[in-house]
């Protein structure tokens, strides 16, 4: 499924001797797939395994690793995300799953590294890190992937990063609050280019165009207009489409947004999918090894975020092509069963379709007795004086 034989250039191999260029991805990838926390455990898994070692090309040591991931060319992991990334274009147009009206989320998550060892990333006296600013494209049957990344240092700001995300004309943005720029904003409006960005309390309104009235069956929507946005120091050149709901929560939401063809309740719930993104960088964090990285050095933080990209999309692209029903987790958790095992017992597992669920617990008529302290040979147990609810 990878590509590897278009990176087997021997420019790339210059003077090694051990674990080229195609066998670096292997590892690396593995780990990140098969959850290997650290270099340490990525050369004891290999020496372990005599398949690992012949699939590899060698056996290498963790010091071998880290010298090798400090100055491996970044930009060939990024080639190779993106020819990830045109396969999983190829299917979801051949599946017809590609909206012809594109969705993206743009957001950024930040990854801390210790001051001490990563001076590089300055950003306050008390916080040193790097940014990876995302476009997550959403489809229509819920499912997303990182269109395209834009790793940089943490004094990087969001709108900063929004200038190489935010570029085409026929897709929707779905951003948050760090996106705010009069600015760009006024940019997108003179490209055509549409988004829906939540604004502060302290945006203020200098001029009401026109005032739309709100759906009196529709109590969440609070307000719809067209306006000019400005501040103290700067007026926006372009009018904008100001939307106000509230939430189930009674949480105030302000949002400006150039689509001036749907109603406000359609723009309230297209602002609603951008929290994918929010799940997105969750996921990555909790079931991949993004946040925890291998080196310090700027080459080896790059070439980390690459790889954990790079691991999503192969799991997604797999996803696709077996038409399996479950979610990314549960074919990562398949993966990781079946990594040593064979492909035929991972497809049949990953295209079983579950069964009819159970009823679950039910609700008890009469409160359940409190529950008494056994009597145990190993510990002591005394009553609990804290009252029952």
């Amino acid at each position: 499924m990878l590509p590897l034989a278009d990176f087997s250039a021997p420019c790339l191999d210059y003077r090694v001797r051990k674990l080229r260029c195609a066998n670096l991805l292997k590892v690396f990838i593995a780990a990140q797939i098969c959850g290997w926390d650290s270099l340490r455990r990525i050369e004891l898994e290999i020496a372990a395994d005599p398949l690992l070692q012949q699939e590899f090309g060698c056996a290498i040591s963790a010091s071998q690793l880290c010298r090798r991931i400090d100055d491996f060319l970044s930009c060939v992991l990024e080639a190779l995300f993106h020819a990830l990334l045109s396969r999983i274009h190829h299917h979801t147009v051949r599946q017809k799953k590609w909206p012809s009206a594109k969705l993206y989320a743009v957001d950024s998550t930040n990854l801390r590294l210790p001051q001490q060892l990563a001076d590089w990333t300055y950003v306050t006296r008390s916080r040193s890190g790097v940014k990876v600013h995302t476009r997550l494209a959403i489809l229509p049957d819920g499912n997303c992937f990182p269109d395209r990344i834009v790793p940089s240092t943490g004094n990087v700001s969001d709108y900063e990063g929004s200038d190489l995300l935010v570029v085409d004309p026929d897709a929707t943005y779905l951003l948050d609050r760090g996106y705010v720029s009069y600015k760009r904003m006024d940019q997108w409006l003179e490209r055509d280019c549409h988004f829906v960005l939540r604004i502060n309390t302290h945006h203020l309104v200098k001029q009401v165009l026109e005032a739309y009235p709100t759906d009196a069956s529709d109590p969440g929507l609070c307000r719809d207009a067209i306006v000019y946005l400005g501040g103290t120091f700067r007026w926006m050149e372009h009018p904008v489409r100001l939307v106000e709901f509230r939430d189930e929560k009674g949480r105030l939401y302000r949002i400006a947004t150039s689509r001036f063809d749907l109603s406000a309740r359609e723009i309230a719930d297209l602002y609603r999918q951008r929290w994918q993104v929010e799940l997105f960088f969750r996921w990555m964090k909790q079931h991949l090894k993004f946040a925890k990285l291998y080196s310090y050095k700027p080459q080896a933080v790059w070439n980390h975020i690459l790889l954990a990209m790079i691991a999503y999309s192969l799991i997604f692209l797999l996803k696709m092509q077996t038409k399996a029903n479950q979610t990314p987790w549960q074919l990562l958790r398949l993966i990781r069963v079946y990594a040593f095992r064979s492909w035929r017992g991972f497809l049949e597992a990953a295209s079983k379709v579950p069964r009819g669920r159970t009823k679950g617990r039910q609700a008890r008529k009469t409160p359940a007795p409190p529950l008494q302290p056994q009597h145990c040979d190993v510990a002591l147990t005394k009553p609990s004086k804290r009252k029952r609810r």
